[in-house]
């Protein structure tokens, strides 16, 4: 049986879901005591950059075959994933304007995941803009869609469970974007628009089965949000 969709490498999918969780969690409590034993502030600096460039490049070397395929695939439908890119990436840029200022004019500002990459762009530049705007959200499709949401959604066509698993893998994509030391339900609330973004961009990946469709929305909403 040849491999063509990513949930095929159940094993790899196993292992780099692991250690994504596991480093995002050894981040969280782990890396500021280090930084307190060691001086290893210009490991912190490039965290972003290295994480997610390391899981990009494992992730195309591991799942080449499959994002071979819809790389092939998007290019024979282009004007057909076209549409639904724009309206999905419309529908998604609404939504998360619409619930940011409402979340504004109840007093719920930016949460502190967002407070961190402006920081990080100030401070650090070009390298961190390239991370946010396209390596990141290409691990996170791949991750969140293409492994988690597929492997919730399993190989059936049951429209119950597609919606089922649609809102927990969004719900866990907005969850894995909050700091679990700084946890609080202000800073949950602060990431509803996260939520939609996980909401949108999962459906659309639903409807198409091309992973390359929730990737181009996640990047474009990345940039706007990184260059407004």
């Amino acid at each position: 049986m040849k491999e063509h969709k990513i949930t095929d490498y159940k094993k790899a999918c196993l292992l780099l879901a692991l250690s994504f969780w596991g480093l995002l969690m050894y981040f969280d409590f782990g890396a500021p005591i280090l930084v307190k034993l060691f001086p290893l502030e210009w490991l912190v600096e490039y965290l972003d950059p290295i994480f997610y460039g390391s899981f990009f490049l494992l992730m195309v070397i591991v799942f080449r075959k499959a994002l071979w395929k819809d790389i092939k695939d998007f290019v024979r439908n282009f004007d057909k994933y076209l549409d639904r890119v724009v309206i999905f990436g419309f529908i998604t840029l609404v939504l998360m304007v619409a619930s940011a200022i409402y979340l504004d004019s109840v007093g719920i500002g930016d949460s502190t995941n967002q407070q961190a990459i402006d920081e990080a762009i100030i401070q650090y530049g070009v390298l961190h803009i390239i991370t946010i705007a396209v390596i990141g959200p290409v691990v996170e499709e791949i991750f969140y869609r293409g492994i988690l949401f597929g492997f919730l959604k399993g190989r059936g066509k049951s429209i119950i469970r597609s919606i089922a698993a649609i809102l927990l893998s969004s719900m866990i994509f907005s969850f894995s974007h909050t700091s679990i030391i700084d946890f609080s339900v202000t800073d949950m609330l602060a990431n509803i628009p996260i939520l939609m973004l996980g909401l949108t961009v999962t459906t659309l990946y639903w409807r198409t089965d091309n992973i390359f469709c929730p990737i181009i929305v996640h990047i474009v909403i990345n940039t706007i949000g990184t260059l407004g």
